[in-house]
């Protein structure tokens, strides 16, 4: 019979494999999926829970930062996102164009990572890391229905306070100021997609609206109206707005008016990342650090929010 292969060989084996290997590639067999279990939908595929068997998978293959900062998950939990069979050939090019994108990246904490991909083979999977709670804009939506049902019990961990939003933004303004400084452009900044084809134009700048022009300062605009969405609990911008006169109304200087607990300072943030002229748009890094001023004067944890069911951005929402 054949010699068996001490584990030191394997490893060295694996080691010594040419520096053209991808480490984001695994075999489909590391990869368990819960078909059963759907997390959302994507424009190339549906995404559904896995679980990465990731105590198997081969010594230097598939192990990148990512993948090793998120092993100790409860139960190695992941979302894994499969290309539809019916995908054509133009979608199946942007998904993969996607997996390449998100391993360019590279790690960052306050993103959603790639951690593995199985391109080799159909279908297609993307492996991410699993957000527990769903997007920022589920996640605020469910806190808001739950502070207007349950309005006496203000030391409830349910409770978002104003010290909770302006760290979310915070968070936020960490991953984005990391995506600016490697270059990249995110141009869909919104709630759904911070922890998600079709551009949304509510969330897009002027000049990206009327000349399809996106730029970091562009993402800092759309990160603007991500802070209403914040601030709202997940409300709905522009909400009595018709879209047809939304570029015609930003143009003209219109802007969404100081929302319901909302201070003057967190509005004035926010009212910098809509200047009309792209150059005046301050950058993530000095959102980051004006925000953490912010936070440092709302010192009480009890900074409650009184909410207004009644709010137009509440009555018009959509996703």
């Amino acid at each position: 019979g054949k010699p068996s292969i001490s584990q030191q060989e394997q490893s060295h084996r694996y080691y010594n494999l040419p520096n053209h290997v991808d480490e984001w590639e695994i075999e489909r067999r590391f990869v368990a999926i819960d078909y059963m279990t759907k997390l959302g939908e994507g424009a190339f595929g549906s995404v559904h829970l896995g679980r990465l068997l990731a105590k198997n998978l081969p010594i230097g293959v598939g192990r990148s930062i990512a993948e090793l900062a998120a092993v100790n998950n409860s139960n190695d939990a992941v979302a894994v996102k499969v290309l539809h069979e019916s995908a054509d050939s133009l979608s199946e090019r942007e998904f993969r164009s996607e997996i390449d994108l998100m391993k360019k990246i590279g790690y960052h904490e306050r993103l959603v990572n790639i951690l593995a991909c199985v391109t080799r083979s159909e279908p297609i999977l993307l492996i991410t890391e699993y957000c527990r709670n769903g997007d920022l804009l589920e996640f605020l939506r469910k806190r808001r229905k739950y502070m207007l049902e349950n309005t006496e019990d203000l030391e409830d961990g349910n409770f978002i306070t104003v010290k909770k939003q302006i760290m979310f933004a915070i968070q936020i303004a960490y991953g984005l100021e990391y995506l600016s400084s490697r270059g990249f452009i995110h141009r869909d900044v919104a709630a759904r997609n911070i922890m998600g084809g079709k551009l949304p134009l509510k969330w897009m700048s002027p000049e990206a609206i009327d000349k399809y022009h996106f730029s970091a300062v562009s993402d800092v605009w759309s990160y603007g109206i991500l802070l209403f969405e914040i601030v709202t609990l997940g409300g709905t911008p522009y909400a009595d707005w018709p879209a047809a006169e939304l570029l015609m109304r930003l143009k003209r200087g219109e802007r969404m008016d100081r929302p319901d607990n909302c201070s003057e300072n967190l509005f004035e943030v926010m009212s910098n990342c809509w200047a009309e002229l792209p150059s005046e748009r301050p950058t993530f890094t000095k959102l980051r650090k004006r925000l953490g001023i912010l936070l440092e004067d709302v010192n009480q944890d009890d900074y409650y929010l009184k909410l207004n069911a009644q709010a137009n951005y509440y009555v018009m929402e959509s996703n």
